[in-house]
């Protein structure tokens, strides 16, 4: 009975649990401006899809094609106050990819590859999100200025022009929103990479560590 209690203290104390906290990793300003943008941009994928093949719901075109407007000035005044916080509060720093991820980035995909067992501590987010918050913050950049020209031909003539015509720049448009519908998955499989809690902390805040 002795050996019994001490192999249950012993199995206690040892416990990867016994000593985690709770933190904070997503406050909440950045859970909101992640779902506000979450919506947006996939509401605004399923109105382009549809603007460019409009047979599969019975939506008139001037009605999708208004929504996809104010969804775009939605875009805008979400990414900018996005950029805004991320500024005043330097969470731009744990955003966008630096020298020092760049090294880890070797060591990160053998991880993901599985030919590491351990996945290192690389902070808040690891080397593979940051690439992607930072390629998505320039994806988003040229959604909206190529998004613009298509809602205003008449207002950004001159830029429409300089890019090669209307055309073009639908084609532009039109294959970026294919590259976020190819990432999404990539993006929420890197973000259980090290850890599945740090998916649930994107919707309650709070992770154990």
């Amino acid at each position: 009975m002795e050996k019994t209690n001490k192999e249950n203290l012993d199995s206690f104390t040892l416990s990867p649990f016994h000593f985690s906290t709770i933190v904070e990793l997503h406050p909440l300003p950045v859970r909101i401006l992640h779902w506000l943008q979450v919506i947006i941009i996939t509401t605004l994928i399923f109105c382009g899809l549809y603007l460019h093949y409009p047979r599969f719901l019975e939506i008139p075109y001037s009605t999708v094609k208004y929504i996809k407007g104010v969804l775009n000035f939605l875009l805008i005044a979400n990414t900018l106050v996005y950029i805004y916080y991320s500024v005043i509060s330097k969470h731009y720093r744990e955003l966008i990819i630096g020298f020092r991820d760049l090294q880890h980035i070797p060591s990160f995909f053998r991880y993901i590859s599985f030919l590491n067992k351990s996945p290192g501590y690389y902070g808040k987010y690891n080397p593979g999100q940051k690439a992607m918050y930072t390629f998505w913050f320039l994806l988003i950049i040229i959604q909206i200025f190529t998004g613009l020209q298509l809602f205003f031909p008449d207002t950004f003539g001159y830029f429409i022009k300089l890019s090669g015509g209307l055309n073009k720049i639908r084609q532009i448009h039109y294959f970026a929103t294919w590259i976020f519908v190819a990432t999404i998955p990539i993006h929420v499989y890197l973000a259980i990479t090290e850890d599945p809690a740090k998916l649930q902390s994107i919707f309650t805040g709070y992770a154990r560590r």
